[in-house]
């Protein structure tokens, strides 16, 4: 794991692989700007959108849980199954959906 991955875990539980680090917090770690962009491109971080920050292969756990949800699942459940926060479980559904992983529904 690279440097931002290992702060990234530094700042976050092993049992909670959905949290991620605040705004401030990657701005302590060093992880802002070009640092994180690099992180990201070396697979040390799982970077979605600009504000949510995960370790690698969370995407992967998100999806494992999710798909034994009752389908469909709104964001809400979502979050409660992960646990994860709802800006985190929204990230990593719109993160899912534009992998083609999961489909985005309209009520």
């Amino acid at each position: 794991m690279g440097g931002g991955g290992r702060a990234v875990a530094a700042s976050t539980s092993p049992r909670d692989p959905f949290g991620a680090p605040a705004a401030g917090r990657l701005a302590e770690l060093g992880l802002t700007g070009d640092a994180l962009a690099g992180a990201a491109r070396a697979g040390a971080v799982l970077r979605l959108g600009d504000e949510v920050v995960l370790l690698p292969g969370a995407d992967r756990e998100a999806l494992r849980i999710l798909s034994a949800l009752p389908q469909p699942f709104t964001p809400d459940q979502a979050g409660a199954a992960l646990p994860a926060s709802r800006r985190v479980a929204v990230a990593l559904l719109r993160h899912l959906d534009g992998l083609g992983l999961t489909e985005r529904r309209r009520s």
